[in-house]
This record gives structure tokens, sequence and C-alpha cells, in this order.
């Protein structure tokens, strides 16, 4: 009896000792919105690891099967709610934060009602009164959202689905701040840069690397029960027909497979804001198992909380299970973080995998590599392309100032460090058709940097934006002198009418710059009072 008490007191006390060595825990679930065995099974396991006032679960899309939100009136809309419950209930009872991330299946399984039905989603768990369970982005807006856990950790979660969602959504009434692909890359920037002495774990649906169904990958039972992939009892055998769904799937990829253009634009376009920082994990499901990969990042896929379907071990897996589970992440003492893979198997859920990922101090690193320009003035082409296209292109649109946009021109230095004794940011400005960036001096006036080249996008309703319809507004843009704005001094002198006097120059990296130096260094700008008056 004394050695059993003895046994269990080293027990505990390793428990403890253990724990404490943990700053934070992650849990995080993926595609676990359909109620099974497995599902409550691994939810209560996942439940059970939650550590007292240092433990956040995400959720990281498809939080409802099949469709999402049940439509008021369509008689199913407590069964959607339930589903939603059987999720956040057992952590909540723990005491956790619950953050869902919307995936594709939210969105009415990419179908037309997508946004009503986020929108829903959002609308009841903001309706619960409970601050700690959240849908982010909230209310069908694209706007990242960044979750402070410590000193060093942070989760930045958006929504993939938003991106590549093949329907309307124009969210007028939803005050997003974000409305373009373009503000949404803008403000992942920025968050990145205000925490880049962090580690941070980018939380979405859609994985950027995959050896699932998504990413390509199939097995022998995809080619020869094809129907499983649509009902998971439906093993019909249809050998060589059967093989005609991987190919054509292949061949003609829909936006939610990683071969889609839509999706390589968003995986090369948002992993860019991360491509130099090393304190970086990507979190996402969409693939109905478990994989950690690394190949220039970090990918964890937690996508089989309620589903399970092919996962196999590719070039740059370091894990891969094709049954239900989840994965934490925790944070130790010294700021690195171990991985653990939790896997559902034989009635029991039990670790599988576990990996150690060190923390890189960046702050310094990241100072160091800002190039100032050390000349005085540099010779550039403010947009060399428009003066490319050929003698049937210049006869149906114009001739304008292709040449002039397209022309050596030497332009002075502008270091906003020295300007008007120093500048200081305020935040980005509003303009539809270039980017702008506000700045105050020591005496609090202000003044405004806007680029000269034109990015019209905003112009255009988001379903023709990515379209033909972009690049023609583009070129539409070399109708407009680049210089244009350095006649209107002379001419308001001449009238004694009170004006800005703008300077147009290459605006070079500079510290001062803070969190816009990735947007605007190197860029050909017009500098100017803000309000001259």
């Amino acid at each position: 009896m004394r050695s059993l008490t003895v046994l269990l007191a080293l027990f505990f006390s390793t428990l403890v000792s253990a724990q404490d060595s943990i700053r934070y825990r992650v849990i995080l679930v993926g595609d676990a919105g359909e109620m099974n065995k497995e599902q409550q099974k691994a939810l209560q396991h996942a439940a059970g690891h939650v550590l007292s006032g240092k433990t956040s679960v995400f959720y990281l899309g498809d939080n409802i099967y099949p469709r999402g939100m049940a439509l008021p009136g369509s008689g199913n809309v407590l069964e959607t709610q339930e589903i939603l419950r059987s999720q956040y209930g057992p952590m909540r009872a723990k005491g956790a934060p619950v953050y869902f991330v919307p995936g594709n299946h939210d969105w009415d399984k990419s179908g037309p009602a997508g946004l009503t039905k986020i929108k829903l989603q959002w609308q009841y768990l903001d309706e619960l009164g409970d601050s700690l369970v959240k849908l982010l982005p909230p209310n069908g807006c694209p706007d990242p959202v960044a979750i402070n856990l410590t000193d060093k950790l942070m989760v930045i979660a958006y929504d993939s689905e938003w991106w590549l969602y093949p329907f309307d959504k124009g969210n007028s009434d939803g005050e997003c701040d974000c409305k373009t692909k373009d503000d949404v890359l803008a403000k992942l920037d920025e968050l990145r840069h205000r925490n880049r002495d962090k580690v941070i774990i980018l939380a979405s649906h859609h994985p950027f690397q995959s050896y699932g169904v998504h990413g390509g990958k199939y097995t022998l039972k995809d080619h020869i029960f094809p129907l499983t992939a649509a009902n998971k009892n439906l093993y019909i055998p249809l050998p060589v027909i059967g093989s005609l769904y991987p190919f054509l799937r292949s061949t003609f990829s829909n936006p939610e497979d990683l071969k889609h253009p839509l999706y390589k634009d968003m995986i090369k376009r948002v992993s860019g804001v991360f491509n130099d920082f090393p304190n970086i994990i990507y979190a996402a499901g969409h693939e109905h198992g478990l994989q950690l990969i690394s190949d220039n990042r970090l990918q964890i896929v937690s996508g089989a909380g309620a589903k399970h379907t092919n996962a196999t071990k590719g070039k740059h897996s370091l894990f891969a299970d094709a049954t239900q589970g989840y994965v934490t992440v925790d944070q130790m003492l010294d700021n690195s973080l171990r991985l653990t893979y939790y896997i559902y198997d034989q009635d029991t859920v039990h670790q599988a995998f576990s990996y150690a990922v060190p923390y890189e101090a960046v702050k310094v690193r990241e100072e160091l590599a800002i190039k100032v320009i050390k000349e005085d003035s540099l010779t550039v082409k403010v947009h060399a392309s428009y003066d490319k296209p050929g003698r049937f292109h210049r006869f149906l649109f114009g001739e304008n100032y292709r040449k002039e946009w397209a022309a050596p021109t030497t332009l002075p230095v502008l270091r906003i460090s020295e300007l008007s004794g120093g500048l200081t940011p305020l935040q980005l400005g509003g303009g539809m058709q270039s980017r702008s960036l506000r700045l105050a001096d020591a005496q609090g006036k202000e003044w405004v940097i806007r680029s000269v080249e034109k990015i019209p996008d905003a112009l255009l309703p988001p379903e023709l934006r990515g379209t033909f319809a972009k690049d023609w507004l583009d070129d539409v843009t070399s109708a407009q002198h680049p210089f244009s704005a350095l006649i209107v001094p002379p001419i308001a002198n001449a009238v004694n009418i009170p004006h800005a006097k703008p300077v147009i120059g290459v605006l070079s990296p500079d510290k001062n710059l803070g969190i816009y130096e990735r947007v605007f260094s190197n860029m050909v700008v017009l500098f100017e009072e803000r309000e001259p008056l």
C-alpha cells in the first residue's frame, strides 16, 4: 500500500511538473462538424487536455456538415445549432476559450447561400452571450483577426474560404475593414510586423501543403470504391470507371483543391507575407486526416475531428495518419513549441507523434534587414509594361502616355526619417486608386505619400477582380500622365490659389516606416502636405 502511495505521488508530481513547463496550450481540431461516436470521443479527450487558464481551442473550419448553418424555416436549425454545441460545450465546461474558423462547408459547401449561412453561424455564436466563444473573422468579413495568447505567442485567424468562394460575397452590412484580397494581405502584413518577435500560428481552413485528396493524392480505395467520397458507406466496387474520378478531379480541379489557380494564388500571396518570418506555423483542416509537413514552411493539418480519409506520407512529411484525432501545440518556457498528435484507434485516443519546434529571436534580425538607399537619386521606370503592347493593342486602346510611364526617369530619394524633421506614420489612407499613407511631423502637421502607380482594383465589383477587367482597367490608367500632379503648383501660383507642393521620388526603406516598410519601400511616390491651407 505504501509503495502504491509513493508511485501515485511520483506520478502526480511528474504530471504537475510537466504542466508547469508549458506556458500555453493551443488545441487544434478541424472538420468536426458531424456528431458521431469518434467525434465525441476525440473531443472529450481533447477537453481533458485543457490546462486551466492557459489553453485556447481553435476549430479549423467545416464546423457544420453538410452545408453549414440551416436557414430559418428549413426545419433543421436546432440540429445545426446542436452540432456547434457539441464542439464548444466540452471545452467551455473546462474553461477554455473556443474559436471557430470558417470552412467551405460552412459557406454552404461553397454554394450560393454561403455568405448568408456563415453570417448565421456568426450570429448564433454571438447571441450566446459568451465572449469566449467566437467565429473568426466575424459576420462574413475577411478581416484577419489576431488573438494574443502570451507575450510570445499569437494566433492569426483568417477566412480562406472567402478567398476561394465563387459566388457573390459583397457584405455591405458586415462593417468589414477588408473588402479586397489586397486589403487582407495588407492587414496580415501589418499583424506580422507588429508581432514580429512572436510565434505566429496562422489558422485557416485550407492548408498550403497536403498529401491528401485535396493535394491530389489518392489511394487504391479511391479508384475501386469512388462512391465512398460521397458516402463513406457506399462500398460499391467500380474498377476502371472509379479511376475516372481521381483523373478528372486532378485534371479539372475545383477551387477547393490545391492545384486550382485560385487556391495557388492564395497560397502564393498569403505565404508571401510570411516568407521571411521564421516563427510561423500554418494550421489548417480541410483534409480529413492528420499531417505535419515541413517544406520551407511548417504545415499542421488537423482535419480529422469527425471524418477520416486518405493521408499519405509524401516527400516532406514528418507525420501522416488517416484516422480521426486532433493536435495540441504547447508553448514551452523557452518559447519553443511542442506539437503533439492524438489519434482515435480501437475505441481509445492516444498520442501518436510529437515534434519540437525551436524559437528564433527575430527583432534584431529584421531591423538589420532594412537596407536604406544611400544614393540621393535613382533612375527608374514607373511602369515599363505599359509600353509593351503592340500596334493593334494601341489602335484599340490608345497610345496614351505609355512611353512616359516606361521612360527612364531620374527621381530624388525620399527618406521619411529626414523629411520635415522626421515623420511618423499614422495610418493607411483610403484612396481608391493608389496606396497612400498619412504621416505627421513633430509639430503634428500631417503629410501624405501616395503611390504614383495606380492600383484600381477597388473600383471593380468583387466578381470582376482577378479577371480581364482588372488588366483592362490597369491598362486604361496609362491615359493619365505619371507626373501630372507636378503641373498643378505653377498653374495655381499663376491664379493665386493656395496649393500643396508635391514631390515625386523613390521612397527609401526606413525604420521610421515601421509596419508599413514592406508595403511602401522602394515605391515611386508623391509626397505632399495633406492639408496645405
